[in-house]
């Protein structure tokens, strides 16, 4: 059934149509309005004004009582809620993106399809300006995990490296090791590099331990480190092998440059996580570790529009991974997706704004030569030494 109820603003009332089956919460949500904005209350005969709860069922309250949802700010909804939205549309459509025009007489919305091929050109574009503003090396190391993200930047770094003659070279890598990055994620990474004729290094296990100088095999360090750390901290350990192993892979080729898949979520993730526990973040999208640098061409790419470039390993990915990780991790990724659906680009403004204040001011890192450990100065002393030992277990000097 179809109720109406009654949003009064400072400005204006605007009666809606609702489904009944909704609480008021619900309702304000499917509206892009949040609830705590807004103040319920019923109005029954002879002017009785109750404040009633935002999740009360709109099915539950008498049809002869008035609902009223009241703004308790001063808010004109009209200058941040689209009054109009504006559609364009396109052939083969696997993803939207949408943008806010604000400022104006009323706020609209832009709402624009996205198809492969599209989706593939924004990465391409975003790529080519990144490596023009940031990258000196003539040889960058990029490693990619045979999913989604990671493998978008084998196209776009062809199409650069073609755009620029000779100026530009990339070497491409993928570590295998169950249960972490299985073989086939490795076969589809090799598949895309094949098709755009870059060079592609596998790396077993095997392979890992002599180019990492390990003590023993992989299974023993990463059995240990799950018993010493925690079995849902699996994550941590495969982000400090691919970046122990690009380090390694760039002094061997004698660059100082690499490359890794994160995305918009993926920055935002450890920005929230940094700025919520009172800490300066690490720079981004170049990050230094001594001589070497991470670069991360996509940081500004929403996750979905790098999934629309090639589902078909996207898919296939997601369903391969490891589920364990840990309760900081699982909330941190999930803040940062909400931002996103709360305001048309609102983390992609906190990130840009992040970078203005903290462009000379940089979180600090330590640095352990003898494990290749950068640490950050909020590392607990006692961790720290627990990690130490941990890498002295399993590496050579």
């Amino acid at each position: 059934m179809i109720r109406k109820v009654k949003i009064k603003t400072a400005t204006a009332d605007i009666v809606l149509e609702a489904l009944d089956s909704l609480s008021l919460e619900e309702f304000l949500r499917s509206k892009h309005l949040p609830p705590n904005l807004f103040q319920v209350y019923a109005r029954s005969a002879g002017d009785s004004l109750k404040p009633i709860l935002s999740n009360t069922h709109i099915a539950d309250v008498p049809k002869s009582v008035e609902i009223i949802i009241q703004c308790i700010r001063n808010t004109d909804l009209r200058d941040v809620i689209p009054q109009k939205t504006f559609y364009k549309k396109t052939n083969d459509p696997v993803a939207v993106v949408s943008s806010l025009n604000l400022g104006g007489v009323e706020c609209t919305q832009t709402v624009q399809e996205i198809n492969p091929q599209q989706a593939k050109d924004i990465v391409k574009d975003k790529i080519s300006g990144f490596l023009g503003e940031y990258s000196k090396a003539k040889l960058i190391m990029v490693g990619i995990s045979g999913g989604g993200d990671s493998n978008t930047l084998a196209r776009g770094l062809k199409k650069f490296s073609v755009d620029h003659g000779l100026n530009k070279f990339f070497s491409f890598f993928t570590l295998v090791f169950d249960p972490l990055w299985p073989q086939s994620a490795a076969d589809r990474a090799s598949e895309l590099c094949r098709e755009n004729d870059v060079p592609h290094r596998i790396c077993g296990p095997q392979e890992i331990k002599q180019l990492l100088n390990m003590k023993d095999g992989l299974d023993v360090c990463y059995a240990d480190f799950c018993d010493t750390f925690g079995a849902n901290t699996s994550h941590f350990f495969g982000t400090y092998l691919i970046s122990l192993a690009a380090r390694k892979l760039c002094r061997d080729a004698k660059t100082d440059e690499y490359i890794l898949g994160f995305n918009r979520e993926d920055i935002l993730a450890e920005l929230l996580f940094s700025l919520m526990n009172g800490q300066k973040p690490l720079s981004f999208p170049v990050r230094k570790f001594a001589e070497i640098s991470l670069l991360m061409p996509l940081w500004e790419i929403p996750k979905l529009i790098l999934d629309a470039c090639y589902p078909q390993y996207s898919l296939p990915n997601y369903q391969e991974r490891k589920d364990e990780t840990t309760f900081q991790r699982n909330i941190i990724y999930y803040l940062a997706h909400g931002i996103e659906d709360v305001y048309d680009n609102l983390g992609l403004s906190l990130m840009h704004g992040i970078r203005k204040i903290f462009s000379n001011d940089w979180a600090k890192l330590g640095y352990d030569k003898d494990f290749d450990l950068y640490a950050s100065v909020y590392a607990d002393e006692d961790r720290k030494k627990e990690v130490t030992a941990f890498l002295d277990r399993h590496f050579n000097h």
